[in-house]
Parts: structure tokens; sequence; C-alpha cells
């Protein structure tokens, strides 16, 4: 018998939980509902506004008291106030106040028409940056809740601050243009599907002019020397097949050293720094920026350094191939005029290899020979012949380098290649 009251008390019970666990889920969906609906609503209120989402929306009652607002992203002292309990008859000066009521009475017949008013924030504070006086416009629909009651959905917009963010834009445009412009560097970027280059800033020369190229797509291959180009393009499919096989890995940037054509079609030297990344049509480009390197020449040295700035000059001359060799023939140093020659990015990848593993099979032959002859004698020996293009000429000079016992253990070869368009181009000025 008190087995049997057990049981049905625990039945009941049971009944009891159940129904209970029932309205809980009921209470709550109907919650969810009503909230889902309600996000739903604010959402569909961006759309009376389509383009202009950037700002805040507030909803005011028939008498113009503050229900909800949907901020935008950065705070603005005129929503923090409406939103902390004020309205704006405590906000505005009288005749404003009573625009503002004009203004509302008359939306229904133009919902298109727009109201200027501006507001003074924090007044008492003159030291405050928010104690000036900001000015917004606003634009306002009328939502029927019910036949006989709406609010107004007003968008306003804080075109001070607006201004305000334009100037400073124009600024900062203003100082990277005078910053490019003393430096020389400029802005770009490489489409890599098309292979198309364009300048996002203009290109400058030593007196900082524009020089033909200025912003927009420009034939690249009219800007550089072929084996520039070959070597930037070979840069471009290195990175595009290690982005396709390992994605980002390690630095992302890249450094390249180049020749332009400047002025009068003399070759300057620029540092490409850049990486691969997709543009806003989603396509890969290489992007970055190029310094001129041949600024830092222009500073003043000391007198102890003065051995070693005219080495860096020479060095850095994009005219001029440097390199130096070992009795065996293993390349102990080149400057980078020599290494982009034949597409190598960095000269110090070349150090330590045989002249055979990095010149051509064209060239090799009469460097060789050279190098042998200046080991042989100890004297100087100059050459000049065809090189490796049709009308081109190259004069090859190389010296014997010895220790301070007076023993020969390098070659030191220097060479330009010279072709016919620089001769015409003297026969034209004289």
């Amino acid at each position: 018998m008190d087995s049997a009251i057990s049981v049905a008390g625990l039945g009941i019970n049971w009944v009891i939980v159940l129904a209970f666990t029932c309205v809980i889920l009921l209470v709550a969906c109907c919650i969810f509902v009503f909230l889902l609906r309600e996000g739903i609503h604010k959402q569909r209120l961006y759309d009376k506004f389509q383009g202009s989402v950037n700002e805040f929306i507030v909803v005011l009652s028939r008498r113009l008291e503050f229900l909800y607002g949907l901020p935008m992203y950065t705070s603005d002292p005129l929503f923090a106030r409406l939103s902390s309990g004020n309205i704006f008859q405590d906000l505005l000066r009288s005749k404003d106040w009573s625009r503002m009521k004009l203004y509302f009475d008359e939306v229904e017949k133009h919902q298109n028409m727009s109201f200027v008013f501006s507001v003074e924030i924090d007044p008492t504070n003159a030291n405050s940056d928010q104690s000036r006086v900001q000015w917004y416009e606003m634009k306002t629909v009328l939502d029927y809740v019910s036949v006989q009651e709406y609010r107004y959905i007003c968008f306003i917009k804080n075109f001070t601050r607006e201004n305000e963010n334009r100037k400073e834009r124009e600024r900062i445009q203003v100082r990277l243009d005078n910053l490019l412009q003393n430096t020389g560097d400029f802005l770009w970027n490489f489409e890599v599907d098309d292979r198309r280059f364009r300048l996002l800033t203009p290109l400058m020369d030593e007196e900082h002019r524009v020089i033909p190229q200025s912003t927009g797509y420009v034939d690249i291959r009219k800007m550089m020397p072929e084996s520039d180009y070959n070597l930037l393009d070979a840069v471009v499919n290195a990175r595009v097949k290690d982005f396709h096989t390992y994605g980002s890995r390690g630095d992302p940037f890249e450094t390249i050293k180049l020749r332009l054509y400047g002025a009068d079609r003399a070759m300057v030297w620029y540092c490409f720094r850049c990486r691969l990344v997709n543009d806003e049509d989603n396509r890969l480009v290489l992007q970055g920026s190029a310094r001129r390197m041949d600024m830092v020449l222009d500073n003043p040295v000391s007198d102890d350094d003065d051995k070693e700035a005219m080495l860096s000059a020479v060095l850095s001359f994009p005219d001029v191939r440097v390199l130096w060799a070992d009795r065996n023939f293993t390349i102990q140093g080149c400057n980078q005029a020599f290494a982009t020659d034949f597409q190598i990015v960095n000269p110090k990848d070349i150090y330590g290899k045989n002249l055979d593993a990095v010149l051509t099979s064209r060239i090799l032959p009469h460097v060789s020979k050279i190098f042998s002859e200046v080991f042989d004698t100890g004297r100087s020996v100059a050459w000049k012949g065809g090189f490796l293009k049709e009308n081109s000429l190259l004069m090859f000079n190389a010296v014997p380098l010895k220790s301070k016992d007076n023993v020969l253990h390098s070659v030191l070869g220097v060479y330009i290649v010279l072709d016919k368009s620089d001769f015409v181009e003297d026969e034209e000025n004289v």
C-alpha cells in the first residue's frame, strides 16, 4: 500500500516537472521571437537610409521622447546624451527647438527634407575637445505602429566630424606627397595575371620633377633594362608559386634592387620592397614602395671614410658591373648590377660560387681568358667585343689585387655594356 502511494506520488511529481519545463520553454520561445522581431525591425531601419549607415539612428516617440537608438561604431557626443535621458529641447537653443518642432510637424508631407542644427557639447568645459559646436544633418521618416500611433525614425549625421576627417585626410595626403617628392620614392603595384605595372604615386627625378611616367598604368619594359625586368618577373613567379603552394610563410616582404631609366635615359638604382596581396577586386598583385638608392651618396662623409665611400659609390653605379674572383675562379664579391644581369636578387648569393655557375656560356670563355692572363702576367688587361645582344659592345677591364706582401690573390673585373643607341644619341647631340 505504501509503495503504491509512493509511485503515485512520483508520477504526480513528474507531471508537474514536465509542465513547468514546457512553460519555461514557451516563455523562452516567446522572448526569443520578440527579440528577433525587434532586431529585424531595427535592422530594417537602415534600409530607409541606404548609403548612410556609418552614422547613427534614433527612434523618437510621438511626443519626441527618446525610445532607442542604433549607434555608429565610433561614439558621438549627441547620441551619448540622447541615450542617457536628455531630450532635444534640453540640448537645443529655443530658436532651434522651435524650428525642429515645425520640422517634425512637416515630416509626413516632406519625408526627404533635411534638417540642419547645431549642438554645443559641454559648454562648461572650455578646454575640452568636445566643448566646440557640433553641426548635424537629420532626415526623418514616420513609422506607424498602429492606425493612430507612430514613431519618428531619425537618421542623424555629424558633418562637423566628417568635415574634420576629410581635412585630416587631405593633410595626410599632402604630407605623403611632400615625402615622396623629396625622397624620390614612389608607390606601385604589379598585377600578376595581366603583368601590368601601375604607379600609385608620380615618379620623380633627382630634381623632384615628375618624369614622363605619372600615376596610372605604364609600360614597365620601357622603364627598365631587359635584365632587370627578367629579374622582377622571376621574383614574381617564385612568390606566386610559394603563395599557391604554402600560402603565407616566412617574411611576407620581398626586397629587389632594380634599375630604372631616369632623366636622359640615365639609369638609377631603386630598392623595391613589396609583398603579394589581393587587391580590392580580389586580383593577385605585388604591391609596395620603391626608394632611390643614390640619395645616400649625397650625404657628407668624414675623411676617415673617404675610401670606403668611394668604393661604395663605384659598386653602386647602375651601368658598371663589378666582380672579383680568386685563382680558383671562385667569386669573392660583386655589385648589384652584376647580380641583376644574371637574374640574382641578392649579390651575396653569388659569393663562393664558381664563374661557370653564374656566367653564361657565351661570356664565360672571355672572362676566364682575361682572368687567367691577369694571374699569369700580374698586369691589367683590357678587352672589348660583341655581347649577348646584336649591336651591343662589351668593354671589360681586369686588374690584379695584391696583398701587402705583393702576392697576387684575386682579380677585379669591371665591365660595361654599350649598345648602338648610346652612340646614335651622341652623334645626334653633336
